[in-house]
């Protein structure tokens, strides 16, 4: 599974999740490879990955229409704050879907 999360910053895996209008950087994470390592990309879509399957956004309230068009899944953080928090709550299923 490949998932992008918007950043303020590239500091690895304790980069901090941001809402999209404060998104600096975009983390792209490929759980498939069985590196969780983030690559770290200006524009999430150049970011070089064939398919993104999901997006996990800041909160609630992101207008997250584009992403949904593109066929991205929206996940949303609970209390997560960092990359390495948000993998976790994804593998262990702790992430909430966007919900409208």
């Amino acid at each position: 599974m490949v998932i992008i999360i918007p950043v303020a910053e590239d500091k690895g895996l304790q980069s901090t999740v941001v809402p999209l209008a404060e998104a600096k950087k975009w983390a792209l994470v490929d759980l498939t490879s069985g590196d969780e390592t983030p690559t770290f990309h200006d524009d999430w879509q150049e970011t070089g990955a064939d398919f993104i399957e999901h997006i996990i956004l800041d909160n609630h309230d992101e207008d997250a229409i584009d992403f949904i068009n593109e066929g991205l899944f929206c996940l949303v953080r609970r209390e997560e704050k960092q990359i390495d928090e948000l993998i976790a709550a994804f593998r262990f299923r702790e992430i909430d879907e966007l919900a409208f």
